[in-house]
């Protein structure tokens, strides 16, 4: 299990709206800053990530949540999101070759069929249910007083 913190942004209808940063795996090794891909990841703005989740219970805005996901629904979920476009683009370039024979149209084939496998992609992952858990409360919010 892959584990994550969230902060709860809304709480409605059964449903809990959850933000969390997205981490590196750069700065977690001996190279610190020798390595290029530390240096880089540390250039860039962590980005910020929304998800909505069913729940039965409600939270509090800023309580913070620990979430999971089994490492099989997330190497399934890669595996869609970066072999899809791939394996459009060969079989477009493929077509493409079979059918005219010039490189152009290969070429143009296959980044079609490179955009189809991306927009299938997409429409894949939005469709997808999210098998992601909520595992427990780390936190609840300090008021101001």
């Amino acid at each position: 299990m892959i584990e994550a913190v969230g902060t709860v942004l809304r709480c409605e209808a059964g449903q809990v709206w959850l933000t969390w940063q997205s981490q590196s795996a750069c700065g977690h090794c001996e190279q610190g800053d020798q390595c290029g891909t530390g240096v880089v990841a540390k250039a860039l703005v962590p980005k910020s990530n929304t998800l909505s989740l069913p729940c039965k219970r409600d939270f509090l805005p800023g309580t913070q949540l620990r979430l999971g996901i089994a490492e099989s629904d997330l190497l399934s979920a890669s595996a869609l999101v970066y072999l899809s476009p791939l394996v459009g683009l060969l079989l477009g370039a493929a077509v493409g070759q079979w059918l005219t024979g010039l490189e152009g149209w290969t070429i143009l084939a296959g980044l079609s069929g490179g955009t189809l496998g991306t927009l299938w992609a997409r429409h894949r992952a939005r469709t997808r249910q999210q098998r992601i858990t909520i595992l427990g409360v780390l936190g609840q919010p300090v008021a101001n007083t």
